[in-house]
């Protein structure tokens, strides 16, 4: 690659990261739950769909995941740990109740639509767009039209979750979680975390773990607190984050998009807010139930990405590690139930 290449991507890189900057600034200023986020996505999208040239910094989304789950994983306590483990059997059978409910949309969403069944059964379900994707492709199903239906489901999601529990939050449902004990951000065990982080999601992502560089932020994170090595992120390293991964979001808002999915976006956007519905039901039901933060359950159960929605958790107050807990548990189920449950739901396709 030349010189004068190099240095017009990293002026496109540049333009882009302070366009979104600026957006992500004005959201925030302007009280929009998850500001930054939202701000430097609707930035990002706009100048792609202006056809602007647009760059993301490599590697951002994957370095923005992994300091959000540095974040996450510096709250896992013994006690909370051994909490979490008590809820165990409520995280499995919610995840079940919300991936059976993904296929039942995905029957509807194939008789709306002129959609073959594997492409709407693999677009629907609540797991990773690449993860879904490939399966669809290895039963016959369109793996662009999967990558885009799973792309606007977090889309979606990203947009309205973040309104529901604020309108909920500024109600009084959410008191704002009390500080971890020696939050101070300390330097140096901050820098060895992140080191640890990458060389771990270096491996993770060799053996196609998924969300390998949250995950191993997770893991670093909860070594540390598990050990009483005290640090914390600092809550401008969480705001560039959001920013990072708006523009890795609004960055897939192409004119293609759109116009290769005009023909199911109503019905993946019904099929999406039903879903949103129905986990926000089972959220205040198991609420109830368990006696868990109802909140902090609705983040925990929406059928939206990790990261974004353990940003929202920490905005607010909720349970960070919870919301987390729940999101790997149902990402996990799906990618070990989905062939299952495709011979299930798609009997007549099981020789794909």
């Amino acid at each position: 690659m030349t010189l004068d290449r190099l240095l017009f991507d990293a002026g496109r890189m540049a333009a882009t990261a302070i366009a979104a900057a600026i957006g992500g600034g004005v959201a925030n200023a302007a009280g929009i739950p998850l500001g930054f986020l939202i701000g430097a996505m609707f930035a990002t999208a706009a100048l792609s769909l202006f056809n602007l040239p647009v760059a993301v910094v490599p590697n951002s989304r994957q370095a923005a995941q992994g300091l959000i789950g540095i974040g996450a994983g510096l709250r896992l306590t013994p006690d909370v740990a051994e909490r979490l483990a008590g809820l165990f059997p409520v995280m499995l059978a919610s995840a079940f109740a919300l991936i059976l409910a993904a296929c039942l949309i995905s029957l509807a969403i194939n008789r709306l639509t002129r959609l073959d069944p594997d492409t709407a059964f693999f677009m629907s379900l609540p797991g990773g767009i690449a993860e879904m994707a490939v399966l669809s492709e290895r039963y016959g199903g369109v793996p662009g039209l999967v990558s885009i239906g799973q792309f606007l489901r977090i889309l979606f999601v990203t947009l309205t979750i973040p309104q529901i529990v604020f309108a909920f939050g500024r109600d009084g449902a959410v008191q704002p979680e009390v500080p971890a004990p020696h939050a101070e951000v300390l330097w140096l065990p901050l820098i060895v975390l992140c080191i640890a982080a990458i060389v771990l999601a270096r491996l993770l992502s060799g053996k196609r773990v998924p969300n390998a560089w949250l995950l191993s932020g997770i893991i670093a994170g909860a070594g540390a607190a598990l050990f009483e090595w005290h640090t914390a992120v600092p809550l401008e390293g969480l705001e560039l984050a959001q920013i990072f991964i708006g523009i890795s979001l609004g960055a897939r808002c192409t004119r293609a998009v759109f116009r290769d999915g005009y023909r199911f976006l109503p019905a993946n956007l019904a099929g999406t807010a039903t879903l949103v519905a129905f986990s926000t039901a089972l959220a205040f039901i198991i609420g109830r139930a368990f006696d868990i933060d109802t909140i902090s359950l609705v983040l925990a159960l929406a059928p939206g990405g990790i990261a974004e929605m353990s940003l929202v958790s920490g905005q607010i107050g909720a349970d960070t590690v919870l919301v987390v807990a729940f999101h790997l548990v149902r990402v996990v189920m799906v990618l070990s139930l989905a062939v299952l449950l495709r011979r299930i739901f798609l009997p007549k396709e099981r020789d794909g």
